[in-house]
Parts: structure tokens; C-alpha cells; sequence
């Protein structure tokens, strides 16, 4: 007797939409051709979702996805799947699924402002986790100080000020979560 073989196509634990929509974007090709590592990391997660069982925590998504209508720009397509997979991805265990991630990005693509809005999701009143330690490092103090900027002018514009400040306080040096002390 043979035991039916698991489609490695159908996923154990459902794609959440801003996962399924970049893999969808490598794997098409759209809008640009995609990189060989890209290709390559599209279908490792395919197969992390195929394989595995996951936690998808969508009300946390939910939450940091709305932190972007603060931004003066919108969000790329790369930077919704970032925010799923790297803090909204969980095991069974309720670990995170990717301890690490490693961004490498062109010129123009968003660095700086992912940077200090992953920033800003982690030092929010959503993130579980307390006193959460953002660091920045970068080649030049000029470049490890850029998101911080970006995020203090965010906190600073005048139609969203009086709101934002009652979750975070800031400096020009330091942004600081007032509920989860991150």
C-alpha cells in the first residue's frame, strides 16, 4: 500500500497576502527581472510554508501595516513581505521563524525608510516584546543616522504629532516607545 506524497505546491500553513504578493512578483518576474537569490528565497519560502507548521500573527500584521499610513510614502511591495516574514512569522513554539534577516538592496529602493519604519514597529505599543533594542549600524555615521531622522521627521509632522506622541517619545537621537519601553 502506498501512502499519498505531500504536494510540496500546497502549503501546510496558508501564504498570508503580503507574502503571497512579492513571491508572485520573483517568481513573474514583476515589475523587474528578479535576481537568481531572490528566485532562490522565494522558493525556500514556499517550501518554509509547505513543510512547516507556522503562525501567521495576523492581528500583529494588521497593526504594523497600519503604522504605514504615517509614512510620507507608500510601502513596496519587498517591504510588506519584510515586515511579515521577519516580525509576524512565528513557529509552533511561538519563536520567530527567521532570527535573522539579511536585506541587500539597490539604490532607491527603500533602505532608509524600511529602516525607520521596521524601527518604528518594533519600539510601538504592538510589538510583545518589552524594552526592545533597535540598533543601527552602518559605514558612516551619516548613514546609521538617516532612519533615525527619517522616523523623528515622521513623529514630527504636524497633522500626526499629537497622536504619535502619545506612543512615542523622541529626540533628535533617540525614538522610544512609551508603552512597551523599546
Amino acid at each position: 500500500m502506498t501512502t499519498p506524497s505531500s504536494d510540496s505546491q500546497t502549503p501546510k500553513t496558508p501564504i498570508p497576502p503580503e507574502i503571497e504578493e512579492y513571491l508572485r512578483n520573483v517568481e513573474t518576474d514583476t515589475p523587474k527581472r528578479s535576481c537568481p537569490e531572490q528566485k532562490a528565497m522565494a522558493a525556500m519560502i514556499r517550501r518554509v510554508f509547505a513543510e512547516e507548521e507556522l503562525v501567521f500573527d495576523r492581528d500583529l500584521a494588521d497593526k504594523y501595516l497600519a503604522l504605514a499610513k504615517y509614512l510620507p510614502y507608500d510601502l513596496f511591495p519587498w517591504e510588506r513581505f519584510f515586515v511579515a516574514v521577519t516580525l509576524c512569522l512565528f513557529t509552533s513554539e511561538g519563536l520567530p521563524r527567521f532570527r535573522t534577516a539579511f536585506a541587500m538592496i539597490g539604490r532607491g529602493a527603500g533602505k532608509d525608510g524600511m529602516i525607520a519604519y521596521g524601527s518604528m514597529c518594533l519600539v510601538s505599543p504592538f510589538n510583545p516584546v518589552g524594552a526592545y533594542e533597535v540598533d543601527i549600524c552602518a559605514n558612516k555615521e551619516e548613514q546609521a543616522t538617516r532612519p533615525l531622522t527619517d522616523l523623528v521627521e515622521i513623529l514630527d509632522r504636524p497633522e500626526q504629532a499629537a497622536k504619535l506622541k502619545k506612543h512615542f517619545y523622541h529626540t533628535k537621537e533617540m525614538v522610544q516607545g512609551r508603552v512597551n519601553r523599546g
